[in-house]
């Protein structure tokens, strides 16, 4: 029988959170979308895909958020992945927590992009 460990759950929380956020960007560069609408856009998806995962759902959202900071904001893939990374963590930590309390993803998604753009003006 299959059992999850920590790693797993970070795992999935970073790539779900990855997808929204590569999804979130995509859709405002390529086809000219205001950010909300693509945040949305891609809430609206992520919840039909990942249909009976409602941590899944949240991560993506969560993504989605992320990925409405401007574009020229990443200097390059490496800090997407890294603000991924940590929002998975961020998530993981916090799933437990915090429940009912309005405004989560939104703060997960703001402190792992805080934390990445911290990080790379001091070093």
């Amino acid at each position: 029988m299959f059992k999850s460990t920590l790693l797993h759950y970070i795992i999935g929380y970073s790539l779900s959170f990855l997808v929204g956020c590569l999804l979130c960007n995509y859709l405002f560069i390529s086809f000219d979308l205001p950010m909300v609408l693509s945040s949305s856009l891609v809430g609206l998806l992520g919840s039909f895909v990942f249909y009976k995962n409602k941590e899944a759902q949240a991560s993506v959202y969560c993504g989605s958020f992320a990925g409405m900071s401007d574009p020229m904001l990443f200097g390059h893939w490496g800090e997407m992945i890294l603000v991924s990374i940590l929002g998975g963590v961020i998530l993981f930590i916090f799933r437990k927590r915090l429940i009912g309390m309005g405004g989560k993803l939104g703060a997960v998604a703001f402190t792992s992009l805080l934390s990445v753009l911290l990080l790379r003006e001091i070093f």
